[in-house]
């Protein structure tokens, strides 16, 4: 079950379980005297880390005191990015070549230049980070354990949905939103003739179409490895940047993003009827569309039709831009909206514990936006490495970080455990239940009738409008065991047959060298768990559990990273998944902005330009929908402040 339970002493921050219509404002302090208090106490905790914890499980939730709940979280932030962060080009760096001077004020389509010392930094095709040292324990991929226990067991045991598990303060926007931003930050890319052959049990259903084995792509090899790289840690390449830049709807390379483009008025191309045109399969051209349905459709026509209605605004204030300009200004402000949405509306959503709200609100603004008067300059008493606290990551200085072992920056890129954290398959529901604005119902809808082309049928036979508020009211998923959507466990695969995206799931943290769940933990600062029974008090789970991973007292060891993750029975207050999780967000929620000359040094008037600057403090979710969509107006998205909280 999803956590709801309040820390002894802590107010209840938001009405309803965990969250509701409406929600409440993030408390302001009364004084700047909190402020030496709490960085008093970062330092207190630095010399006592046991301080950090209760048991196995971190306490910073369990703080009547907000002063200190920060503190611990910005002492555990801060442990991590001195300690977990690693470069996987240590042997030699991809080659450096001389930046465009245009591309010091703008993004490029693949990335480069960002860094205009190291113009590789970020890109397409550029190495995958770790958050684990890779010539660590796990230097190697697994191969004998790879397939035990079996990933395709593993899932029927312990995916396969038994009741749908709704989170109850969350709509469904935010599971489409997630699927969103990941295609936004990594894909991987994948053998086309090397597979995994996963065995199937003599009772697996999927042998009744004749399959004996689920045929699975291997993760393709990383082409830029060299030899004198053998004893490091697997490494893989992205396929899109690692940048927050918005390139899944704009492309990750010239030929796609010339494609989606106007040329003029810095646009992009949408239809008559107000969506992004159809490819040649019957659904969305647009920057990056694996993995299509739906929910994706809603956020790429909505962010395209935001992309355009910028390039107007720019336009009419600036009539002198060139149709680049106006393209190059648009992606950039139409990217940061987007990260200002997930920053400090998405992810204080998913885990609305009033501490979390007020500390993802000061990545982008700073404790400032709290504080009564405000502070012009940094006093004497706060370091000058924690400016970014008190104004913000937003507009600061950029802060790449060093590697424990080099003593030498890390260049940016997301890791291969960020990309294990984002396993969130279970958000899906089976069906959607499909309603017009005023809630008059008008049926039911399978997900695999929301897919590919068909999910574009949709949008034309019901309206975007009609589906944008059914998302506003219909409930996503919990992250938790036995609640993955039926679809993904069933999939038919030309070529391939039958396929289990549970059991792949987990396949890919074990072929990626990303270490399994009690190890994970370790690594990253946190402590193991003794036992299976520490990590769940259902008594059925952890029977599931120990049938799966064995009954000895080593089976904690076994357990897969999704599966333990799921399993926590423990979690902050009010959070929809556990602290392993949260870990890792704590360390690259910040480095994503952090690194990014375009969130933090180049983030002014003279790259944005001023209408843009101001164009993105006024966004929020809610007025996005609001521009595009103003007949929600009259639904219940009208009264909540967060429009990722259930409009009903």
């Amino acid at each position: 079950m999803i956590s709801t339970a309040r820390a002894e002493g802590e107010v209840e921050y938001y009405p309803g379980v965990c969250g509701g219509p409406h929600g409440s404002p993030p408390p302001r302090y009364s004084t700047l005297l909190d402020l030496p208090i709490i960085f008093e106490r970062i330092a207190q905790y630095t010399l006592l880390p046991e301080q950090m914890y209760t048991g196995v499980w971190t306490n910073w939730y369990r703080e009547s005191d907000t002063k200190k709940r920060l503190a611990k979280l910005a002492t555990m932030r801060s442990r991590l990015e001195s300690g977990n962060l690693w470069d996987t080009n240590r042997v030699s760096s991809p080659q450096t070549f001389a930046c465009d001077p245009y591309t010091t004020n703008n993004r490029t389509i693949d990335g480069t230049c960002n860094d205009q010392a190291k113009s590789w930094m970020g890109s397409v095709g550029s190495r995958f980070g770790r958050n684990m040292n890779p010539n660590g324990w796990f230097a190697q991929a697994e191969t004998t354990t790879l397939m035990s226990p079996s990933p395709r067991e593993v899932s029927r045991i312990l995916f396969t949905r038994d009741s749908f598990k709704p989170v109850p303060f969350l709509n469904m926007f935010a599971a489409a939103w997630i699927q969103f931003q990941v295609h936004d930050w990594f894909n991987h890319t994948l053998s086309q003739h090397a597979y995994h052959d996963i065995p199937l049990a003599a009772d697996d259903p999927f042998r009744l179409d004749g399959q004996t084995v689920m045929k699975v792509a291997k993760t393709a090899p990383d082409p830029s490895r060299l030899q004198s790289e053998a004893a490091m840690g697997p490494t893989y390449p992205n396929e899109v940047t690692h940048w927050w830049d918005g390139s899944q709807i704009y492309g990750s390379d010239p030929v796609t993003a010339a494609r989606l483009r106007t040329y003029h008025g810095g646009k992009l191309r949408i239809d008559d009827d107000g969506l992004l045109p159809k490819a040649a399969d019957g659904f969305e051209d647009t920057g990056f569309r694996n993995n299509w349905w739906v929910g994706l459709a809603l956020m790429h026509n909505l962010f395209a039709r935001e992309h355009n209605a910028i390039a107007d605004m720019l336009a009419q204030r600036y009539p002198l831009m060139t149709d680049q300009e106006l393209y190059d200004k648009a992606r950039m402000i139409n990217a940061a909206v987007i990260v200002k949405i997930h920053t400090v509306e998405w992810t204080p959503a998913i885990i609305p514990n009033p501490s979390l709200e007020v500390g993802m609100n000061a990545n982008w603004y700073g404790l400032n936006k709290y504080l009564w008067p405000k502070l012009v300059t940094l006093p004497g008493y706060i370091p000058l490495p924690y400016r970014h606290v008190i104004f913000g990551i937003r507009g600061g200085s950029r802060e790449l970080h060093k590697d424990p072992e080099l003593k030498t920056e890390v260049p940016f890129a997301l890791t291969e455990e960020f990309v294990s954290v984002y396993r969130m398959h279970t958000l899906l529901p089976d069906t959607i239940n499909l309603s017009r604005i005023g809630g008059q119902s008008i049926g039911q809808v399978e997900l695999a009738k929301v897919r590919n082309a068909d999910a574009r049928r949709l949008e034309e036979r019901v309206g975007a409008s009609d589906l944008m508020y059914t998302f506003g009211i219909e409930h996503p998923g919990g992250l938790v065991l036995n609640n993955y959507p039926e679809l993904l466990q069933n999939l038919k695969v030309p070529f391939l047959g039958r396929m289990d995206i549970g059991a792949v799931d987990v396949l890919r943290d074990r072929e990626r060298g990303v270490p399994r769940y009690n190890e994970f933990r370790r690594q990253l600062l946190l402590k193991p768990l003794a036992s299976i029974d520490q990590l769940t008090d259902d008594p059925v789970l952890r029977e599931s559990l120990k049938d799966v991973y064995g009954h000895d007292a080593g089976a904690i060891e076994r357990v897969d990273l999704l599966v333990g993750t799921l399993a926590e029975g423990t979690r902050p207050t009010c959070y929809g998944f556990g602290e392993t999780l949260f870990q890792v967000f704590t360390l690259m929620a910040s480095r994503r902005l952090h690194a990014d000359r375009f969130y933090t040094s180049s983030y002014n008037a003279t790259t944005y330009t001023q209408a843009g600057l101001d164009w993105i403090d006024a966004a929020s979710f809610k007025s996005v929908l609001l521009r595009h969509h103003p007949e929600l107006a009259a639904t219940g998205l009208a009264g909540v402040t967060n429009a990722f909280y259930p409009w009903e």
